[in-house]
């Protein structure tokens, strides 16, 4: 080891070690630019290489004769190159080797008391091994200048030292959702003295650590993400709650949104002045979207209402009196009804009589665009006519749904479970709002019974039409010839005297 001492004690030789050392820092700063820590230990290379270079000035001043600088000369060298390596071991363990190869993240607050309390250790350790400092009376001499700056800081020390509880207790994270006071947005970061809050509105708030050490916090993510929201609204008198229910848990069961479990709950919560108070309670975990399930479900519940007959009240005070009749089944006069009923092709038997009767016994149903008006395989004992808007057909051959047809205005669907009693064939949706005209068993059964002659007419054209959709399912080989038709409008004639016990 003498070859050590002596390069170690010869000033030439030792300052020669210094530059190539900090010749290698150079060139190893350089190639760390190639990896993935880029220019993380820029500052950590440049500290170990002034401090060379003090060494290096400090073995010059020694060999010249001049010593009365040397030691704080030493202590700098020590001090910074001390410093630069624990800068390169907490960016290569802490940034890169946790964060990037374990998947693990040591928070901001975390990882600066780390770095103060190494810089702190080496400090102390320099001071004492080179300048013989003895730090219990530097910091008793010093107490007088703690007290002001304590004082003087002391917002600032409140919110340092909140943010390190809130750490420790971790009540959020990044990414949750929180409301805290007046304001309700995302974590975007947690700092030494505050924390960033991103609004629904992009509107990015500083909130101090003191605050929300403070302050009743809400975390909607933690620790279960399913959030229950709840909606309130009214309905008339004179429909019946479980009727209203049962309209909500239509619109609420087909949401994708909405959770089946916990179970959404409709409950009546008050008896108001001009309608009954309901509330309903539902569960979603796409928190983001809030605003945006609660607005596709507030209007979806307006067209289940439509078609329940359900009235939302108006005031009913001086300023408005409500005259109207408890519901009407119908918005226009019965003949608007009558020439839709004309124009379809099933129905062209009835004369205009039994056209006028059956126009008073329909129904009008308002569908909001992406509702479904039936579904495949649902029982059913009615049929449609499109009175407005488009609808699209849907058919499951193989278990993925596909689109199969349009319809729009005066076009039907659902004959065959008014007239048999069969299971929808298909499954219909709207494209755009629609209305529609429902006829219902019984009111079919009152001019079929009035009038049985119609069968016969009435047992042809369906079968004609089930031919058609048979087809476009492609399950007959072939068109069918007239023998067929007629012996398949015999057999659907039977089914429908049986089924209407004609």
């Amino acid at each position: 080891m003498a070859w050590f001492r002596q390069l170690t004690e010869h000033p030439i030789l030792s300052s020669g070690l210094y530059m190539l050392l900090a010749l290698a820092c150079v060139v190893l700063r350089q190639l760390v630019h190639l990896t993935r820590l880029k220019r993380d230990l820029d500052v950590s290379f440049t500290l170990i290489i002034a401090g060379l270079i003090i060494g290096t000035l400090e073995l010059a001043l020694a060999s010249a004769g001049w010593s009365g600088g040397t030691p704080y000369l030493n202590a700098l060298l020590f001090g910074t190159v001390a410093i630069g390596v624990v800068r390169i071991v907490l960016t290569v363990f802490v940034d890169f080797y946790l964060r990037q190869r374990g998947g693990a993240a040591m928070s901001a607050i975390f990882r600066d008391v780390a770095s103060v309390i190494a810089y702190f250790l080496v400090i102390v350790a320099v001071l004492r091994s080179t300048l013989d400092i003895n730090l219990a009376s530097l910091v008793a001499t010093s107490a007088a200048l703690t007290v002001i700056v304590g004082l003087a800081l002391q917002d600032v020390l409140s919110n340092l030292f909140s943010g390190l509880v809130l750490e420790l207790e971790a009540p959020f994270s990044r990414g949750d959702w929180v409301r805290v006071g007046a304001f309700e947005g995302k974590i975007e970061e947690t700092g030494w003295r505050t924390t960033k809050l991103r609004t629904r509105v992009n509107e990015l708030v500083t909130l101090p650590n003191a605050l929300l050490s403070k302050e009743a916090l809400v975390n909607y993510s933690r620790p279960d993400p399913s959030f229950g929201d709840t909606l309130y609204f009214d309905a008339a008198y004179e429909a019946p709650p479980n009727v209203v229910k049962d309209a909500v848990m239509s619109v609420f069961a087909a949401d994708h949104a909405v959770l089946p479990v916990p179970q959404t709950e409709v409950r009546v919560v008050k008896y108001g002045e001009s309608g009954i108070g309901y509330a309903i309670r539902y569960w979603i975990t796409d928190f983001d979207n809030l605003e945006r399930i609660r607005n596709r479900l507030m209007a979806n519940l307006w067209y289940a209402f439509q078609r329940a007959n359900v009235r939302i009240p108006f005031p009913a005070r001086d300023l408005f009196v409500y005259q109207g009749a408890a519901h009407q089944l119908l918005a226009t006069e019965p003949t608007d009804v009558v020439g839709t009923l004309r124009r379809v092709p099933l129905l062209a038997p009835l004369n205009e009589a039994a056209l006028v009767r059956l126009a008073a016994r329909v129904r009008r149903l308002t569908f909001g665009a992406g509702e479904f008006v039936v579904r495949e395989r649902d029982p059913g004992d009615s049929f449609y006519v499109i009175e407005r808007g488009r609808a699209e057909v849907i058919l499951q051959p193989d278990g993925a749904a596909r689109a199969v047809g349009q319809l729009q205005a005066a076009d039907v669907f659902g004959e065959m479970s008014l007239l048999a009693g069969e299971p929808r064939s298909a499954t219909v949706r709207a494209v755009t709002d629609l209305s529609v005209v429902t006829v219902d068993r019984e009111a079919f059964k009152e001019i079929i019974s009035a009038d049985p002659a119609i069968l016969e007419p009435l047992s042809e054209i369906a079968a004609r039409r089930l031919a058609e959709q048979r087809e476009h399912r492609r399950s007959l080989a072939s068109a069918s010839s007239p023998e067929v038709e007629r012996q398949q409008a015999q057999r659907l004639r039977e089914r429908i005297v049986a089924f209407f016990r004609l």
